[in-house]
């Protein structure tokens, strides 16, 4: 029993439940790929809820060593803050890009165009492996 969870530990908990539990009493086709989804969603939305704002403080290190900004600090630990912080951090990236490419930078531009390159290798983390069970 768990008796202090994190949201990782209980979307994990359910999918296992899910997967343990009520799969194996499950023989309708369609219903067994629906519970394999179901089960993928809540493992990667774990590995997310682990991670992600962790992975927004990175990348906003990241950003700020590049573009030699400060990109301060969000307003709390509160999700709804780190999101709108990370999103200003963003907007940091966007505009350092737009320089770049106006500027006619090419070598600028790969060197921002590998943060966007790393951003995306964190989202892969989280759904690249995600397969639509029994499609395809």
């Amino acid at each position: 029993m768990l008796t202090r969870p994190t949201t990782e530990q209980v979307l994990v908990g359910i999918a296992t439940e899910l997967r343990d539990t009520i799969a194996p009493l499950v023989s309708d086709g369609p219903a067994t790929v629906l519970l394999g989804q179901i089960d993928q969603i809540l493992r990667g939305l774990a590995v997310r809820a682990a991670h992600e704002i962790a992975w927004m403080h990175e990348e906003a290190d990241s950003i700020a060593a590049v573009t030699g900004t400060d990109v301060g600090w969000p307003a709390s630990l509160h999700l709804d803050d780190v999101v709108a912080w990370y999103d200003s951090v963003s907007r940091v990236l966007s505009g350092a890009l737009d320089e770049a490419f106006a500027a006619g930078d090419a070598a600028r531009v790969a060197e921002l165009k590998q943060l966007l390159d790393a951003r995306s290798a964190t989202e892969m983390r989280i759904v690249g492996g995600f397969e639509l069970v029994g499609r395809g």
